[in-house]
């Protein structure tokens, strides 16, 4: 799909509000600590809290940057990437708030092949797209399915997919309906395009949500 200077604007505009919108949260703990560990003076155990508030809130931080680069940015197209390394970057993501667990072998066959450019960044945006299907919390899936498809189970109390999330990974959304919700799944659906693949809803059912990524080039 062609798009304008004003679209890729907007869809700039809406990208830069999802990744601050993520960050604002750890980067402003981290100055509450900072602000907590000078009001405690020499206090040792209000240094103490304030020291590992700190840490906390920069290795989320720092792993949200991480799966932001691979997903967002030209760093996912890096040839080295590897599944393991998306599993290491999601994982650290994952462990700040502790609601979200994954299993999956990125050592075994994963249905598509991730030596093909591109393949590693979709998979990022992909298991971003599978935890905002469990706002309660939950565990990722991801398997081989039959031909050159992966299948990745996002299964948890309450798992769902958002209202229009389908069409803006089809790309059939108007932009000006687009907001910072769903530039994700229409950054990645047309990421995916771009590099041979595709995402489509495979099955939704109670407390289970299943997306098909699929290669659409020989």
């Amino acid at each position: 799909m062609t798009h304008s200077a004003q679209d890729v604007t907007l869809l700039l505009e809406l990208l830069s509000s999802r990744i601050c919108h993520d960050l604002v949260s750890p980067v402003g703990a981290i100055n509450n600590g900072l602000e907590f560990m000078e009001e405690m003076g020499s206090d040792p155990d209000g240094i103490k809290q304030a020291t590992e508030l700190i840490a906390h809130s920069a290795s989320s931080a720092g792993a949200r940057l991480q799966a932001f680069r691979i997903a967002y940015g030209a760093g996912g197209r890096d040839g080295n990437l590897k599944p393991e390394d998306i599993q290491k970057a999601f994982g650290a993501l994952i462990r700040a708030d502790g609601k979200i667990r994954q299993s999956w072998d990125p050592y075994g066959p994963l249905g598509i092949d991730m030596k093909e450019k591109g393949a590693c960044k979709v998979l990022m945006a992909a298991l971003l797209l599978a935890q905002e299907c469990l706002p309660k919390g939950g565990t990722i899936f991801a398997d081989a399915g039959s031909g050159k498809e992966l299948l990745l189970t996002a299964e948890g109390t309450g798992a769902t997919v958002r209202e229009n999330v389908e069409q803006a990974l089809a790309g059939t959304i108007a932009l000006n309906d687009l907001d910072p919700r769903l530039v994700h799944p229409y950054v990645l659906g047309e990421s995916a395009r771009t590099y041979g693949f595709n995402i489509t809803l495979h099955a939704s059912e109670e407390n289970k949500v299943v997306w098909r990524l699929f290669q659409t080039a020989a």
